[in-house]
């Protein structure tokens, strides 16, 4: 992997009791392909402890195998999602946990630090309290997959603030 072409679109991510997964896109831009590429969340506590919501591989070191990643384009994607599992709620509102967002294949290894911000409360804030409005970071349809405004068709609309709303625009 070419760690100069490997970009991780979110490094701070809002959790809360009831809305613990999280997600991460990676931007990959180079026209070769990656063979057995892994995903992994390594965390600096016991806090909080991580598993996989989807993926065909869990191995005991935390990672998410991918067996195949064809470059088809300029710019490709991956798509990860996490699920955080709180090991205690007795913790401060707002306790941030640090850790690694950590992508590689056979011959080498991309790191990006990251942090996850613990909300004690069943759902998530706005980290600034002052802000009005909701900061669209996607939108994707049933599948997870990227997609834009499409009419009769149920879409995600992802926020920055960890809130979901399903819509269907007709």
């Amino acid at each position: 992997i070419d760690c100069n072409n490997v970009t991780y679109y979110e490094d701070t991510f809002y959790v809360s009791l009831n809305d613990n997964i999280i997600t991460n896109t990676i931007f990959y831009n180079d026209s070769n392909t990656m063979i057995y590429p892994n995903h992994c969340l390594i965390l600096d506590t016991s806090l909080i402890s991580v598993s996989y919501v989807s993926g065909p591989i869990n191995t005991n070191l935390d990672c998410h195998i991918f067996t195949f990643l064809a470059q088809n384009s300029s710019r490709d994607t991956l798509d990860f999602d996490f699920q955080v599992t709180f090991n205690s709620n007795n913790f401060a509102n707002n306790t941030v946990v640090n850790g690694d967002l950590v992508l590689g294949d056979m011959n080498s290894t991309c790191s990006t630090s990251v942090s996850i911000v613990l909300q004690n409360s069943l759902t998530s804030v706005i980290a600034n309290g002052n802000s009005q409005s909701k900061d669209l970071i996607r939108i994707a349809n049933i599948l997870g997959i990227e997609s834009k405004e499409i009419k009769n068709q149920p879409l995600f609309y992802i926020y920055r603030d960890g809130t979901v709303e399903k819509r269907i625009i007709f």
